[in-house]
């Protein structure tokens, strides 16, 4: 602070608001605002913070600082817009402020104009000529302590011409603590509290009665966050590099810009226990379409081809002891009487291969039976068995049986 003390302390800021012409009346929506400063600075030190800069102030709300992007270049001409103002009259002050929002009081360094806005209003403003109080407030340059506690004051009475020459004061209470300042100087307070605290600030005169109620009382907020990052003006002694940054003779170093984000690349689907090397991997494949089929039924076996009839033979010119033994080749389960209820005489009947029944399992019953109705043979045979089971007791041959109604529908299901 020292340093930047130094190098401002040969600047005479004069600062002149050029438009709105004072006791202008306004139209609706935003003002435009035209200020000419000369001799001071407008600052924005990148990394380092605000510099040197100007202040605009609109009754008691809160201050709005302007910069420009000049740098060593003077005199200054500075356009901004402000927001709508309500009906009435209203007071627009701007001051050159130094890089910690103390304003300079040196004669030419802030200028004011009063505008009406549908009606002028004249007990909305001071009278011309009478003292004002307007609160400098710093709470969004810094939020720890040390906190600077500074004002602006207009058209107050002279004092210190003389011994014992009060002609007004002013009474600052803290957080319910008051203490009176007769000087028009900064103050550096500490021993604030975490957080937020109450700030009261009031011109009075000699004996301690406002002056000029009610436009010289203000309250302020003052937050304070030991948290946030400390300005560079309190970090501790700047180089010569960073100091001609903040005065603005030297082009400011931009901060750095936020890096993009970078998208995301799609996520891989993860297979869960995938096949080794040893092991094929099975595939799944669709069933064919079977619109005659129920779902739920099994698919039917192929059809086949039906099996030649035997072929009708001589039995003159057969020698059943030459007749070779076939091979099995249909499997059917047979109901033969046992040998003593039976004559060895006789033999089965042979059964064409589109007259045998599809197997049926044996019923199951706790009775008592015959043998002749309980004893059921599950045998691979032939069409007829040997050579003789195939010829009748006179030496015939044995016809094949006609085939039944069923034996078609049988031959297409592949039963």
């Amino acid at each position: 602070m020292q340093q930047v003390q130094a190098a401002l302390a040969e600047r005479q800021p004069q600062v002149s608001i050029q438009i709105p012409l004072d006791g202008s009346d306004l139209p609706g929506g935003p003002v435009k605002l035209q200020v000419q400063v000369r001799d001071w600075p407008l600052v924005d030190a990148g990394v380092l913070g605000l510099g040197p800069h100007l202040v605009v102030q609109v009754d008691d709300l809160p201050p709005q600082r302007l910069t420009t992007s000049l740098s060593g270049q003077f005199p200054t001409r500075l356009d901004a817009e402000l927001p709508p103002l309500g009906p009435g009259s209203h007071r627009l002050t701007a001051y050159a402020a130094k890089p910690w929002g103390e304003v300079v009081k040196s004669p030419g360094a802030w200028d004011q104009v009063r505008v009406n806005r549908v009606a002028a209003n004249p007990l909305a403003t001071p009278q011309l000529g009478t003292p004002q109080l307007i609160g400098v407030s710093t709470a969004d340059l810094a939020g720890r302590e040390p906190v600077l506690l500074d004002w602006l004051l207009i058209d107050a009475p002279l004092q210190g011409l003389r011994d014992n020459d009060g002609s007004w004061r002013l009474r600052v209470t803290v957080n319910g603590d008051s203490f009176l300042v007769d000087q028009n100087s900064p103050l550096w307070l500490k021993g604030w509290s975490s957080g937020s605290n109450s700030v009261l600030m009031e011109l009075v005169d000699g004996r301690g009665a406002p002056l000029n109620p009610p436009f010289n009382t203000l309250v302020s907020e003052v937050t304070i966050n030991s948290s946030s990052p400390t300005p560079s003006w309190q970090r501790g002694r700047l180089d010569a590099s960073e100091l001609a940054q903040l005065l603005g003779d030297q082009p400011a170093t931009p901060a750095a810009p936020e890096p993009e984000p970078v998208p995301e690349e799609p996520v891989a689907a993860i297979e869960i226990n995938p096949p080794t090397a040893s092991e094929p991997q099975t595939v799944a494949e669709p069933l064919p379409a079977n619109e005659s089929q129920s779902p739920l039924e099994p698919e039917a076996s192929p059809q086949t081809e039906p099996l030649p009839e035997p072929e009708q033979l001589d039995p003159e010119q057969l020698d059943p002891e030459q007749l070779p033994e076939l091979e099995p080749t249909v499997e059917a389960e047979l109901t033969e009487p046992s040998q003593q209820d039976a004559p060895q005489a006789e033999s089965a009947p042979v059964i064409p291969p589109q007259a045998i029944p599809a197997p049926t399992p044996a019923p199951t019953s706790t009775a008592p039976a015959t043998r002749a109705t309980t004893d059921r043979l599950s045998a691979s045979t032939n069409l007829g068995g040997s050579a003789r089971s195939q010829l009748n007791p006179d030496g015939s041959l044995l016809k094949p049986k006609a085939p039944g109604p069923l034996a078609g529908l049988r031959q297409k299901v592949g039963k």
